[in-house]
């Protein structure tokens, strides 16, 4: 048997198989004894007629064929040995020569992940602070949230407060929203559930109905429907008039166990300061993640970025469910859009995706990051007591084998993030030796970061959409 490796590019390989002609004659006869038992041939019972024969009666290429069916799995077995070749998904055969019988074939290679000097990145926190201009702003908000609503008898007008049945429509007829006996403020400037919505319902009297067309807000959260135009249908229920309270002592010790104004004011700067504080974090654990996935040297396989597809397909198809009650069908349609189209505009999603769940695989493998049982029944219970009722249901999901899989490479993936932010604030001081980044972690270790890491996000969703 001759072998012939050929790289290409996007980790994969080109892998030609010649199989010597004894073997092949070997398997051609094979496979008309196959033939034999298979059909009948005039002048000899079932199973009996010779190798001639056969050849005779159905030609050197067809029998050829039949052998080269009969060889192809035995053959790549012995040559992924042989080559010592790991492949990371089926390969694909793109021909099959009878003379001499050769296979050519494509075979996905793991990915590679290259992270440079990442123990060298050092990334400064910021530190917050909350302005005047904030508090006041807040305190105000706290203000018309606690305002004094009087029922009228009149027509509702600008900044009054109404109760409505609301049901919001595409051009299409695909019902967007549906909320019964919902309160409203109908404040000019806001855009929910779209622009202008307010000074549409002024002016209705209790019991009325009206239908008008708005065009949705660039900012309206059912993706690629900013803009369009929806029909919405408005049942008025009742009007309030509004009270504003004042900024004072009575205030304070009405929304909460305050003494007076100025302690609602801490609260409130210090509300503020750890929301400023958090979104500071978050926005530094980004940047950090990024520099060090822009200077990883990443290269995977078609087939890889294609199942990072369908995962970002997935995760679509269930955020429409879950929000909008949309079918992906229904999207799609609403849309004009083909899934091919919509898999095309999903391509930068998912190829950030696959790169830093590749990176965040290769840190656990660097850093020897390892999950225990208890980690993983600690998490399951967790997220699954929120559930009430359901979370026995949510609980045994998460504990079947996928689930638990799918919990492992989450939590990996999290400490792979902690384990990049305390090196960026220079808290990780232990080097690495070359032989370690070469080699670092176990087997299991390794095929995590290869491969189980990258899907435990969209995988989790799956288990029942628990988190």
């Amino acid at each position: 048997m001759k072998i012939i490796t050929e790289p290409l590019e996007n980790r994969q390989l080109l892998l030609t198989i010649e199989v010597d002609e004894e073997r092949a004659q070997q398997a051609m006869r094979q496979a008309t004894r196959q033939i034999a038992r298979e059909v009948n041939v005039p002048g000899f019972r079932k199973g009996k007629a010779p190798y001639g024969v056969i050849v005779q009666r159905y030609g050197e290429d067809a029998i050829r064929r039949e052998a080269a069916d009969i060889l192809a799995k035995k053959v790549y077995s012995e040559a992924l040995e042989q080559e010592e070749i790991e492949p990371y998904a089926p390969c694909v055969l793109d021909e099959v020569l009878l003379h001499p019988i050769t296979f050519r074939l494509t075979i996905p290679l793991r990915p590679t992940v290259g992270l440079g000097d990442y123990r060298d990145y050092r990334l400064e926190p910021s530190i917050v602070g909350v302005h005047k201009e904030e508090v006041q702003q807040a305190l105000e908000e706290i203000r018309q949230q606690n305002a004094i609503l009087d029922p009228v008898d009149r027509p509702a007008a600008l900044d009054d407060v109404v109760v409505i049945d609301l049901v919001g429509q595409t051009t299409d007829g695909v019902t967007l929203l549906k909320r019964d006996g919902i309160r409203v403020l109908l404040d000019a400037e806001s855009t929910d559930p779209a622009p202008g919505f307010a000074e549409a319902v002024v002016g209705m009297k209790t019991g009325e109905e009206r239908t008008f067309t708005l065009a949705l807000p660039d900012d309206f959260p059912q993706e690629g429907l900013q803009g369009q135009e929806a029909e919405f249908t408005v049942r008025l229920i009742e009007v309030y008039k509004r009270t504003l309270p004042g900024l004072d002592d009575d205030l304070a010790r009405t929304i909460g166990n305050f003494d007076s104004f100025e302690k609602l004011q801490e609260h409130v700067r210090e509300q503020l300061r750890r929301a400023a504080q958090e979104k500071a974090d978050g926005e530094y654990v980004e940047q950090v993640l990024k520099t060090i996935i822009e200077q990883a040297r990443i290269e995977y396989p078609p087939v890889m970025f294609e199942e990072a597809l369908d995962e970002a397909v997935g995760d679509v198809e269930r955020a429409l469910k879950r929000e909008a009650r949309l079918s992906l069908e229904d999207y799609l349609r609403i849309q004009g859009k083909t899934m091919e189209e919509l898999r095309e505009d999903l391509n930068p999603r998912a190829a950030a995706s696959l790169r830093r769940a590749l990176v965040l695989g290769e840190v656990v493998r660097l850093e020897g990051l390892e999950v225990d049982e208890e980690e993983i029944s600690a998490h399951i219970k967790k997220v699954s007591a929120p559930w009430g009722a359901r979370a026995n249901e949510v609980q045994a999901s998460l504990d079947s084998n996928e689930g638990q899989r799918t919990v492992r490479s989450r939590l990996l993936a999290d400490k792979a993030v902690q384990r990049l932010i305390a090196i960026a604030k220079g808290e990780v001081s232990e080097p690495i030796s070359a032989e370690e980044q070469r080699s670092g972690g176990d087997k299991e270790t390794r095929r995590q970061g290869e491969g189980e890491t990258g899907s435990g996000e969209a995988e989790e969703q799956g288990a029942g959409e628990q988190e």
